[in-house]
């Protein structure tokens, strides 16, 4: 008989009584989970055949599928793994199952099927999971050969291994590395046929595409290269596929030819089918002719590596062929398409009596516009400067470059003027020549100048948005919308739209302001007029502006939302601010309270301009209404610098919440097939072609602003009670694994992503939202080296580099120098914000010398041992002094503790080790105490250098500290979400602070108050006791002055005079036999009669829980 093995969990859980939380065994639930011990999944595109030791049957498993094993018994039993048939040869491996098997681990397999041994190195995967171990045997990456070339791969290191991959071969090649560069970084060379080896291309980054060169006989073949990850993350599929491709849309076939090479065969594409284009041609510029097959005529020479839609005109039956070049990062894609009405580059109308001369520029070729006759026109020599020329009369010639809306007048005789006019009709441009003026001013202004016949405006004062794990009672983020501080703003007096001040001069205006109201509040003679500055003169009581420039005046602020829309008959104007965004982490012991936030501006800068929105968006649209197409004429996004902060201990708390259930089998099944199909799919399948037939819009000016984001990112997270654990996610693990990384602290690293413009261009919704995506992604990625730069091994020196040099970039300004118009501002012909640069130098050095020396101190924390030691020091390190004085003090308290507890350490460690883990926690916290004598007052001494150098950079950096929106929910006993009571969250906290957190886990707050207006002092009651807490004034942090638990006292609380009187049973002694009497205790000075009746009430109830 075989023996069979499972595995038993069994879990404890606590059933209570209805109305109270005290449990007895009775009262206890056991559940007892039988499991299979291991089980094998085969995530190869292969069937895999296993044997295991001392049984004698073999067990097929399918690519994809999985099977358990329940007659293994890990770490004494041996498996041998078959491929029975790939690449015509037998492949096996023989492993034991190991108890506490690596994360990763490189199994080999061997073929003994030709001259020489060849082997095969596979990855497997182990996990263990609810008690199985779960094996998953996988290959890094499947070749997929989709250029119609044979191809060979060969790891960049070696050259005897090389791999051939033939055009026709239907799966796809398993391409892996040997065991010792299995998980470093990983390299590859191509080459087609037998030609040159191409240079070494990364596959590590999934969702990266690129073009590789191979030389072969003379001709250079431009690869694709597409790598993307399947969906058991463990492998990657990189795709191979001509970096030119011809897509056929139309219904007949297609002939292709390279301009300069007309001996050439043509290439064919037959309808609705794509081929590849290897050019051959060594010339620069790209440029291929095409017909249609049957017919003789050949278009103009066109580019193909640039991107265009272009009519290119045949003289047949056919008129012409549309032709549209897209360039992705690893492709570019020429698509032909038929010609229909509308897709013709002009219109020209002659709607005088005079006949006109035209021509193209740089042609020869003279057209003559009879009077009223109309003319479709196509572009002669489609690769160049695409203008068109006219005769203007007294030897003048008008040159338009038919791109944008225009409007201009000319005299072609003495007596006559004639306007023209290029305007968009749907797709097509329309150039128009008329005597009458109101036509041309009607064609070309529609709605530029209308009346508006509506306006809706939103305003929200602000919004909030809080996040709670219910099952974990944790608020894990809180969102919020806010509003802004005072601003004053002023206008022309003959003119409607406000503009703000700056903010320094909004300062002191409502500094001047403050002064003023309170004179008059105490009843005293004001002068309304009142002297600001030296230029700056106003009168509060009109709401005027005197000097320097007489204008109105008015006090507002800027709303959390605001939206405006305004309409004409032809056009809509949309205009959008967020004023303030913020997220905060509002677990308890986070290294980062504030996840994003808006980054201020320097100072310097912000003094003089205005204050401006987090994110603003500007539309103008103009509605034609014979049209689908829509044109916008401005299109602007501005988004101002914000930072992100994250740790791992947020990352973990937010996947526990949106934690996807876990895939069944039969899902996981389904979606290895999805990857499989793909393997066997043609080329065109891949064509990643944006639908040229979807509706275009047609944009004047887009503009998104560059983006500043300033990134940190810290391995640790919330240690507190409930904080979920710091491990790091597992889909986190394969990413990094495959990769070779590890993951370590990032602080401050600036990503500066360049701003997006598209002028007079035709997108459709889709390509827009691509083409932005992959701006804005692609400059991410390319900037992750920054993150190398900026990891956390020993500070962070981009930051002196940053500091010093601030170089800025090409199409790259700081966002809080970005013109935004309001649709208004636009419509009405402002000129543009000048696009200056200003420099920018801030206490980089400082910055750069904190962050240093703050690594030690973090590396040195860890050597502790000590997870206390740490969390302290970490909630230390968060509350950011508010000035240097104040740095300097809480930095030396640092290093005096620091020594403080490394000498009182030896001896508390073991006791606090003994009571938690017994005689081996003794030894343990022996272990810790001298650790800590060595490490905290280091700690200290470095945290106190660290935090003095931050002081000094943040002195010269903006002052406001970003805080919390407001302290974390506090959750009752019940665990019940109930809305948000702030006094509530505010005492909860301080409970967590209270002596750095030693009544955290013990007690649970119930109130707080303070014990007179304006006092620190404050009284406190939780479930367990009644405390009386200061707050320290040098060093900052709350202290406990006294406090009694419940069940010390030795009488009921009672009202007395002053307030109220707790018996504490200590009995004060005599003094040489005087002054003795019988009860002593606490009297708690308290006003107010209801509070003292309301407080005594609720010891009470305390005191008989």
């Amino acid at each position: 008989m075989e023996p069979f093995f499972m595995k038993i969990v069994g879990e404890m859980e606590q059933v209570y009584y209805e109305k109270t939380s005290r449990h007895t065994m009775s009262s206890t639930c056991y559940n007892i989970h039988l499991r299979p011990a291991v089980i094998l999944k085969n995530f190869l595109p292969v069937d895999l055949i296993c044997c295991i030791q001392g049984v004698p049957t073999e067990k097929k498993i399918k690519a994809g599928e999985s099977i358990q094993m329940p007659t293994a018994e890990p770490g004494n039993t041996v498996i041998a793994l078959r491929i029975v048939d790939y690449l015509e040869k037998e492949w096996s491996c023989k492993h034991e199952i190991q108890l506490n098997a690596p994360d990763f681990a490189v199994w080999t397999f061997d073929s003994y099927d030709s001259a020489q041994k060849v082997s095969l190195d596979l990855g497997m995967n182990t996990l263990s999971k609810t008690g199985s171990i779960i094996m998953s045997l996988y290959c890094p990456f499947w070749m997929l050969n989709k250029t119609g070339v044979m191809l060979a791969y060969r790891q960049s290191d070696e050259t005897a291994n090389v791999i051939y991959h033939p055009e026709d071969f239907k799966g796809p090649v398993l391409f892996s590395f040997r065991a010792k560069s299995f998980f470093g970084k990983k390299k590859a060379s191509i080459r087609v046929e037998d030609g040159e080896w191409s240079d070494k291309f990364s596959l590590d980054v999934a969702g990266s595409s690129g073009v590789v060169n191979c030389t072969t006989g003379g001709t250079t073949y431009q690869v694709g290269v597409h790598i993307q990850l399947t969906h058991s993350t463990l492998t990657k599929q990189v795709i191979f596929m001509p970096y030119y491709v011809l897509v056929n849309n139309a219904s007949y076939v297609v002939e292709c030819q390279e301009a300069d090479r007309p001996a050439d065969p043509w290439i064919k594409v037959k309808p609705g089918e794509c081929s590849p284009l290897w050019p051959r041609s060594k010339d620069q510029k790209k440029e291929m002719r095409v017909k249609i097959q049957g017919t003789s005529e050949m278009s103009a020479p066109f580019a193909y590596s640039t991107v265009h839609t272009t009519m290119l005109k045949l003289y047949n039956k056919y008129g012409g062929v549309n032709v549209d070049v897209q360039m992705t990062e690893g492709a570019v894609y020429v698509t032909f398409s038929p010609y229909s009405p509308g897709m013709a580059p002009a219109l020209m109308l002659n709607h005088t009596s005079d006949a006109l001369s035209l021509w193209e520029k740089d042609s020869n070729t003279i057209i003559t516009l009879k009077p009223h006759e109309l003319l479709l026109y196509a572009w002669e020599n489609p690769t160049g400067s695409h203008c068109i020329v006219w005769n203007a009369g007294k030897k003048k010639e008008i040159t338009d470059e038919l791109r944008k809306d225009g409007i201009g007048e000319f005299e072609p005789n003495e007596d006559r003027q004639v306007w023209w006019v290029s305007f968009l009709d749907g797709m097509q441009r329309v150039l128009l020549f008329t005597p009458d003026m109101n036509i041309a001013r009607d064609a070309q202004s529609a709605g530029e100048l209308e009346p508006l016949d509506k306006e809706i405006t939103v305003s929200i004062h602000g919004l909030g948005l809080s996040l709670v794990n219910n099952l974990t009672r944790v608020e894990v983020m809180y969102l919020g919308i806010a509003s802004s501080g005072v601003i004053w703003e002023t206008c022309k007096s003959n003119k409607q739209r406000f503009k703000a001040l700056s903010v320094k001069d909004c300062l002191a205006v409502e500094e001047a302001f403050e002064r003023y109201t309170m004179e008059l509040a105490i009843g005293k003679a004001v002068n309304p007029r009142v002297v600001v500055d030296s230029k700056t003169e106003v009168d509060f009581e009109t709401g005027e502006v005197l000097r320097p420039f007489k204008r109105r005046l008015r006090r507002t602020f800027q709303t959390g939302l605001w939206l405006q829309m305004k309409t004409s008959p032809h056009q809509l104007q949309l205009h959008a601010k967020v004023n303030r965004l913020q997220i905060d982490n509002q677990m308890y012991d986070c290294v980062f309270p504030v996840v994003l936030a808006p980054v201020p501006p320097p100072k310097s800068v912000a003094a003089d301009s205005a204050l401006k929105p987090f994110a603003e968006l500007s539309i103008v649209q103009r509605i034609m209404p014979h049209s689908k197409v829509q044109q916008y004429k401005y299109f602007k996004v501005l988004i101002q610098e914000f930072h992100v902060k994250v740790d791992m201990g947020f990352i973990n708390a937010l996947l526990e919440m949106f934690e996807a259930e876990e895939v069944s089998e039969t899902e996981e099944m389904r979606l290895f097939e999805e990857d499989q199909q793909l393997v066997g799919k043609p080329l065109l399948a891949h064509v990643t072609l944006v639908s040229t037939q979807e509706q275009k819009n047609f944009y004047d000016l887009l503009h998104f602003s560059p983006l500043k984001i300033h990134l940190s990112f810290s391995l640790s997270g919330g240690s507190g009670p409930k904080a979920p654990g710091q491990e790091t996610p597992h889909f986190m693990n394969v990413l990094l694994q495959s990769l070779g990384v590890t993951l370590t602290d990032v602080q401050d690293v600036v990503f500066k992503l360049a701003y997006f413009e598209r002028q007079y261009t035709f997108l459709t919704q889709h390509q827009l939202i691509s083409e932005v995506s992959m701006h804005y992604a692609g400059q991410s990625v390319k900037q992750l080296y920054v993150l190398v730069l900026g990891l956390d091994v020993i500070g962070n020196p981009y930051g002196l580099v940053l500091g010093f040099t601030q170089g800025v970039e090409d199409l790259f300004y700081e966002p809080f120098q970005g013109a935004i118009q309001g649709p208004g501002e636009f419509a009405e012909g402002l000129v543009l914000g000048v696009r200056s640069l200003f420099g920018h130098t801030v206490g980089g050095a400082a910055g750069a010398v904190s962050r240093i020396t703050g690594a030690m101190g973090k590396g040195i924390a860890a050597l502790t041992f000590d997870k206390d030691y740490q969390r302290k020091r970490r909630e230390a390190m968060n509350q950011r002094p508010s000035n240097v004085q104040m740095g300097l003090a809480q930095s030396g308290k640092g290093l005096v503790m620091g020594v403080v507890d490394g000498v009182s350490g030896v001896i508390l460690k073991p006791i606090s080790g003994a009571k938690q883990e017994g005689v081996e926690g003794f030894f343990k916290g022996v272990g810790k105490g001298v650790m800590g004598l060595v490490t905290r007052p280091t700690a200290g001494v470095v945290d106190f250098a660290s935090g003095s150098f931050d002081a000094v950079k943040r002195a010269t950096e903006m002052g406001d500290e970003i805080t919390r929106l407001r302290p974390p929910r506090f959750f009752q006993q019940d665990g019940l979400v109930r809305p948000y009571v702030r006094i509530e969250a505010e005492g909860n906290k301080l409970l967590q602070e209270l002596e750095k957190g030693r009544y955290a886990t013990t007690d649970i707050y119930v109130h707080h108050m303070a014990i007179s207006p304006g006092s620190r002092d404050t009284l406190m009651l939780t479930d367990k006791r009644v405390m009386y807490i200061v707050h320290n004034d040098i060093f900052g942090g709350w202290q406990v002055d006294w406090d009694y638990t419940w069940e010390s006292l030795s009488a009921p609380p009672r009202i007395v005079d002053k307030g109220i009187f707790l018996s504490t049973g200590e009995h004060k002694k005599k003094v040489l036999g005087l002054f003795g009497h019988g009860e002593s205790g606490k009297v708690i000075l308290i006003q107010g009669k209801d509070q003292k009746e309301w407080l005594v009430n609720k010891m009470l109830e305390l005191r008989k829980m």
